[in-house]
This record gives structure tokens, C-alpha cells and sequence, in this order.
């Protein structure tokens, strides 16, 4: 008995060591399937991180948005930037708030990366864009002789997930190839 109640506790064990990682995938394909998508224009950076590896750092002009004196924001504040779509078909913000918004609204969760007078600026969750080591100084170096472009953002119920950043309408992925 006591051999198959370790057994029992073993496989227990197993399944729930596979759940977080599945749900952590599943979540963030599910943002994908579903989300809607915002294209927010870019200005990249190309550092390197030594734990995470090579990425294409975005900076995004829809990042900043003059808030009201009555909210007081300050750095590091979470914020939920309300978005919507420019005349030009980029992203750009309504709004902010310090409450969830409705969930018809296409909002994505952020923090406040600093405020000077009534100028909020925004951090994205979404600011760094991840490739193999060998391709992303190549792509970076595309990306600044072209020098436009926009990164294709999924978002659905407060979540965000980059999916491409495209240069001239193509992947920046198949470019550097």
C-alpha cells in the first residue's frame, strides 16, 4: 500500500509540474487566437541580454499620453492604457486608467515608466522583441536602414503578446534570414 501511495503522490506530482508551463503557453496563445490586433509603430534598439539572449529592444511612438493632474501618476504605477486605431491604422491611446475596463474595450495592462509635468510614458510589456543570436543583429541593422515599420501586437482582455515585427509589410524574421 504504501508503494502505491508513493506512486500516486509521484504522478501527482508530474501533472502539476506540467500544468503551469502548459497553462503559461496556453494563456499566451489563447491572447493570440483570439486578441485583436494593434500595429504599434517602432524605433529599435538592438542590446543583449545575457540571460535572456539577443532581442530587438522596441520603442514605440504610441508610448506617451498627457494625463490629468487629478490621478498623480508616478513611476512604476501599473496603468491600463486604453487603445484604439488611428486614421493611419496604428495604435495609439485613448486613455489611461487605474481600473480594469470594461472588457469590450481593447486595453493592455502596463507600467508607468515616468511622467514629466503632465506627460505620462508609458513601458509595454511588450518592448522587447526575441530572435536567434546569429539573426538579430542582422535584423536590427535592416530595421535601421529602413527605418519603419511596426510591431504587430495580439490583444485580448488585458493581455498582450507580440507576434512580428514587420519592416515594408514583412516579417522581420524572414528578413534577416
Amino acid at each position: 500500500m504504501n508503494q502505491q501511495y508513493r506512486f500516486g503522490l509521484f504522478v501527482l506530482l508530474a501533472l502539476v509540474q506540467l500544468y503551469f508551463p502548459g497553462k503559461m503557453v496556453y494563456d499566451s496563445n489563447k491572447v493570440l487566437w483570439l486578441g485583436q490586433a494593434f500595429k504599434f509603430e517602432t524605433r529599435p534598439v538592438d542590446p543583449a541580454d545575457p540571460f535572456r539572449g539577443r532581442y530587438v529592444a522596441l520603442n514605440f511612438a504610441a508610448n506617451q499620453f498627457d494625463g490629468s493632474t487629478e490621478n498623480a501618476w508616478k513611476r512604476n504605477d501599473p496603468v491600463f492604457v486604453l487603445l484604439e486605431t488611428d486614421a493611419e491604422g496604428y495604435a495609439k491611446i485613448k486613455g489611461l486608467s487605474r481600473n480594469k475596463p470594461a472588457q469590450e474595450e481593447a486595453f493592455v495592462s502596463a507600467k508607468v515608466s515616468y511622467v514629466w509635468k503632465n506627460q505620462v510614458t508609458i513601458f509595454y510589456p511588450f518592448s522587447r522583441f526575441y530572435m536567434e543570436e546569429n539573426k538579430a543583429q542582422k535584423a536590427e541593422q535592416i530595421y535601421r536602414r529602413v527605418n519603419a515599420g511596426y510591431a504587430l501586437v495580439k490583444v485580448y482582455k488585458g493581455e498582450a503578446v507580440l507576434e512580428d515585427v514587420l519592416v515594408k509589410g514583412k516579417s522581420l524574421r524572414e528578413l534577416a534570414r
